[in-house]
């Protein structure tokens, strides 16, 4: 940061007009016409004004205007300008210690991209900050911060003090743009040197010339085929062909369903004919061998008749030689003989007996398998029958069914898909129409789409009106003194009173408020900022009134004396210039860096003005 050491005038053959200035606050007060406002445009102009805005008659002998500057470092920096105009010369001296006048040249501002150093580099080198760039438009063009745009929160002339325009625009109404985003980097220490341009006009023109070609391209086919594919029906929508196809689909799904059951239903009708069939084939096989088995039994029984007859008839033979052992059949061995057919009678008897039970346990067996065998035979015509009746009803009733649903259902999907189309293609003319006119309309008002921006961080705001809360409680405000940043005027509002309601002594205050509140703020969160304010005339519009008379309300006498106190513990790290008509309290004036212009009515030993007589 810096501060102002002095303000010198110079000229051949004349005394020098000098004022010097202290750190902390600076008191500078007398009569009107003393030369005190003259020293703000002598400020104005070594800080870049294309010409010195005000002249006065006594500085006629003077020819060179030296400003000496001091910053935090302990570095001294003397500028110098003509005060017929022209650039400037840079001293990094004190002015006394100059011996040479060849100072580094330097240019009252620059543009374009001319790079030469102007005296926007040289204080901002020597105050320690580093080069910043700013939005200057809503298309986001940018450029270079300079002294020039900080000036109405750095210098506050006796006009704009009082003025309602925002303290942060000062007189000039061209580049507000430029001066809300200085006061936002004050805030917060960041530029704008990211933020990426909008096209210019000529480019944006070209595009949009293009953009309307490509969009007629892409609109011609797409309205032909809208007018090739009319959609005149209202039930032919794609809301209705969904339920049509909702409502097909359950009913192929349920005749899917059907088949799938009446599939498994003929699959375990035919594999209980296959069974039924294997039981008959091996039932028959089985009757087949009991059928031998009864044979078997048959031709036992019949040789067994025929041994017991044998036996019987044994008995009647003649005595002839045995024709088993050829001998004679004497009584006893006729005896013999009788004996074994008797046994033989009873043997086969009995083995009759035995074989006619088990012919009847074959019957009943036989007679068993025979019953099985009838109930296998109704399993298979059964199933036969469910398998018919399946097929029947799948080939005669699914099949074509489903076919005639699913070719329906091809058909609606076919249309659904027509239909989107058309909708999409509705969809895309309706955009690119919209898209056109919106074009069209932007090439008429000559003007781009709007562009959001970023607005100011509330947490740093809030931390500044805190700032210039202080600045008012140290004064005596009346009132809570809560203070508000309204963004669509960027000025302060004060117990929810605008700065601008108010009437000129209370703006002329709330101004002073916001600058050195900022300044204050600046000061310690180590934020960008010259350090220095000079405020001209932040009391003498501060007068009492009859309300309703364009005038300010009576005022609380407390409040001039709280402003003047306030000036006694002022940082010495920052320096705040107030030149006033008024005069502080005598123990204020010992208090800081005090200085009185009597004007004519000066007595011996006082100064008389700015400028020597």
């Amino acid at each position: 940061m810096l501060q102002v050491r002095s303000i010198i005038l110079r000229g051949p053959a004349t005394k020098d007009a000098i004022v010097a200035f202290g750190d902390g606050a600076n008191i500078l007060a007398g009569a009107s016409d003393t030369g005190k406002s003259y020293l703000v445009h002598c400020l104005d102009y070594i800080f870049g004004a294309d010409e010195l805005s005000k002249r006065i008659p006594e500085a006629e002998p003077y020819s060179q205007l030296f400003v000496e500057f001091a910053n935090s470092a302990g570095d001294y920096l003397t500028l110098e300008r003509s005060l017929a105009g022209g650039d400037l010369a840079a001293h990094y001296e004190r002015l006394g210690s100059i011996k040479e006048r060849t100072g580094e040249k330097v240019i009252s501002s620059r543009s374009g991209r001319n790079q030469a150093r102007d005296v926007t580099t040289i204080l901002f080198e020597f105050a320690g900050i580093g080069e910043a760039t700013l939005r200057k438009n809503d298309r986001g063009e940018t450029q270079r911060l300079t002294i020039r745009t900080l000036l109405p929160l750095i210098l506050v002339d006796e006009i704009s003090v009082i003025d309602e325009r925002s303290p942060i625009f000062g007189n000039s109404s061209f580049d507000t743009t430029a001066r809300k985003r200085a006061f936002a980097y004050l805030l917060s220490g960041k530029d704008d040197s990211g933020i990426i341009a909008a096209e210019k006009k000529e480019i944006v023109n070209a595009r949009r010339g293009a953009q309307l070609g490509l969009i007629e391209e892409l609109l011609s086919p797409i309205e032909q085929r809208l007018e090739k594919n009319p959609v005149d029906d209202p039930d032919d929508t794609s809301d209705k062909i969904d339920e049509t196809i909702a409502a097909l689909t359950k009913t192929q799904s349920d005749h899917s369903e059907h088949r799938t059951s009446l599939e498994a239903d003929r699959l375990e009708a035919i594999a209980k004919r296959h069974r039924a069939e294997s039981q008959i084939l091996a039932i028959d096989q089985l009757l087949a061998q009991y059928a031998l088995l009864d044979d078997r039994y048959s031709s036992d029984l019949k040789r067994l008749d025929f041994i017991a007859e044998g036996s019987h008839f044994f008995n009647g033979l003649q005595e002839i030689r045995c024709p088993l052992c050829d001998q004679p059949m004497s009584l006893d061995h006729a005896h013999k003989a009788a004996v074994a057919a008797k046994d033989i009678y009873e043997a086969s008897k009995a083995e009759a007996s035995k074989i006619l039970a088990r012919r009847t346990d074959l019957a009943a067996a036989t007679e068993s398998l025979r019953s099985r065998r009838r109930l296998r035979e109704t399993e298979q015509r059964d199933s036969s029958s469910t398998v018919n009746t399946a097929d029947s009803r799948i080939a005669n009733f699914l099949v074509p069914t489903m076919q005639e649903g699913a070719k329906r259902l091809e058909d609606l999907i076919s249309r659904r898909i027509e239909l989107e189309a058309i909708r999409i293609d509705q969809e895309q003319a309706s955009s690119l129409r919209q898209a056109k006119e919106a074009i069209e309309r932007a090439s008429a008002s000559g003007k781009g789409p709007a562009r959001k921006w970023e607005p100011l961080p509330s947490k740093l705001l809030l931390m500044f009106c805190k700032e210039v809360e202080g600045v008012l409680k140290e004064w005596n405000w009346k009132g809570e003194g809560r203070v508000e940043f309204d963004e669509s005027s960027y000025d302060i509002v004060v117990d929810g009173q605008s700065r601008q309601s108010h009437g000129k002594g209370f703006r002329a205050i709330l101004h002073s408020a916001f600058v050195l509140g900022l300044l204050r703020y600046c000061g310690n969160n180590n934020r960008p900022h010259l350090g220095m304010v000079l405020i001209d005339s932040p009391l003498t519009s501060y007068k009492k009134g009859t309300v309703g008379d364009g005038h300010d309300a009576p005022i609380d006498p407390g409040m001039e004396s709280g402003f003047w106190r306030s000036l006694t513990g002022f940082n010495t790290n920052l320096q705040l210039i107030i030149l006033e008509n008024k005069e502080p309290p005598k123990d204020v004036a010992a208090s800081v860096h005090y200085e009185w212009f009597a004007g004519e009515s000066a007595l011996k030993g006082e100064r008389v003005g700015f400028i020597p007589t």
